[in-house]
């Protein structure tokens, strides 16, 4: 169902939390010497960070709201590969946009778009200069999530997650969320994050209230 801009009486908000307290499913910190592949410094890939528990970098949104409070109006979104290491490692952005893909290496090399879901390779960037931007505006046609990896340094990956809806947000450092303008009523929420993948949950919110979920990774 296409999502409708509509007034929304009497909104809410949602504040929460990500929690994960399990053993991480791999790695959650890779170093790489600086000399490998010609990449210029050590790399460090951190693909878990949480304080207390709680999960940052963890994206969350509702699942069943399809209309609502209007769209932000940013359509350009960016993402930088220097010393083949991605800028920044996770971020949203929403359907119908054009995502810059930068290099800012000297290397000659390719980087790779993979659809999450299906493990597709829908793109591929042909680096070829520094300073280069290749705009993708193809890319963000429909809801999904993409993965983005480098041919020198496949270790080091970032994350789209493209949204069609307002109704999302990204846990911060301390695992956090908030989000505005809910219409009110009985909620599906949901969380991804790239290592330990799906938390779900309800969460209810009343007229002018602020409700409040904890998304537990298991």
């Amino acid at each position: 169902i296409p999502y409708t801009v509509a007034p929304v009486a009497d909104p809410g908000r949602i504040t929460g939390s990500v929690t994960f307290t399990g053993n991480p499913p791999g790695d959650t910190s890779i170093v790489v010497p600086a000399d490998q592949n010609g990449c210029g410094k050590p790399l460090t890939v951190q693909l878990l960070s949480r304080t207390n528990g709680k999960v940052a970098n963890a994206v969350v949104w509702l699942t069943d709201v399809r209309s609502g409070r209007p769209l932000s109006s940013d359509r350009r979104f960016e993402l930088t590969n220097d010393d083949c290491a991605w800028d920044p490692q996770l971020q949203t952005a929403l359907t119908g946009g054009t995502l810059n893909v930068v290099n800012d290496d000297p290397l000659v090399e390719r980087a790779y778009a993979t659809d999450v879901s299906t493990g597709d390779t829908v793109a591929v960037a042909p680096f070829t200069d520094e300073g280069q931007v290749i705009p993708y505006d193809r890319l963000l046609r429909s809801p999904a999530v993409l993965e983005f990896s480098v041919e020198s340094r496949p270790m080091s990956r970032a994350w789209v997650v493209v949204m069609d809806q307002p109704y999302f947000a990204v846990t911060d450092s301390h695992g956090q969320f908030t989000m505005e303008g809910v219409p009110p009523g009985v909620h599906h929420v949901r969380a991804w994050h790239p290592m330990l993948g799906i938390a779900d949950g309800t969460v209810t919110v009343a007229a002018d209230g602020t409700a409040t979920v904890d998304l537990q990774f298991r």
